[in-house]
């Protein structure tokens, strides 16, 4: 069906759309068909096929000789061909990030386990042993707080934070190894 391109509307200038309906209505089934073949998903092919149609609306191709139909195919096979390329790195960026966290938050082996509770224990055994304010400096530390924020928790001054903070991990070590050697004798 010949449809002449160059009719008003068929550009989106604002006149009647008629001509351009009619080149829609002649070529949707065949564009649409072609695409969900294509990229395997009807309603990605439809939504890529609207976009054929809408390029061709806003800007029709400057070489009318041939008619509309072969231009239609070429810029629907050229979408069509960079979604599959898009969808494929979508899903590599998908697998390595996929990848990724499962090797981050991957279970820990039974000995990755079991070390990992053995130091959670020889911590409380320190953190117990020392000074409460000390104890409470290190864990609010630890769990991210600022030195404000810690001053202001724990009712000191704010500039004083950074040495008590220093006093409190020095005597945190030295229980650290006392608590690691009393754990070695009982063994």
């Amino acid at each position: 069906m010949a449809i002449d391109i160059d009719q008003p509307g068929l550009a989106g200038d604002g006149n009647s759309d008629d001509g351009f309906a009619r080149l829609f209505e002649a070529h949707w089934p065949q564009i649409h068909a072609t695409l969900t073949r294509l990229v395997g998903d009807p309603d990605e092919a439809e939504d890529l096929a609207l976009e054929t149609f809408w390029r061709l609306y806003r800007r029709p191709p400057r070489d009318r000789g041939a008619g509309p139909g072969g231009w239609l195919h070429r810029v629907a096979m050229n979408l069509g061909f960079n979604a599959l390329r898009s969808r494929r790195r979508r899903q590599g960026y998908e697998q390595t990030g996929g990848a990724a966290w499962l090797e981050t938050t991957a279970a820990p082996s039974p000995e990755e386990a079991a070390d990992r509770r053995e130091t959670q224990a020889r911590v409380r055994l320190t953190l117990l042993e020392l000074p409460e304010r000390e104890a409470q400096l290190l864990i609010l530390r630890h769990s991210g707080f600022s030195y404000p924020e810690i001053a202001g928790a724990l009712k000191v001054a704010p500039g004083s934070v950074g040495t008590l903070l220093a006093r409190a991990e020095a005597a945190f070590e030295t229980r650290w190894r006392a608590v690691g050697e009393d754990q070695g004798e009982r063994r």
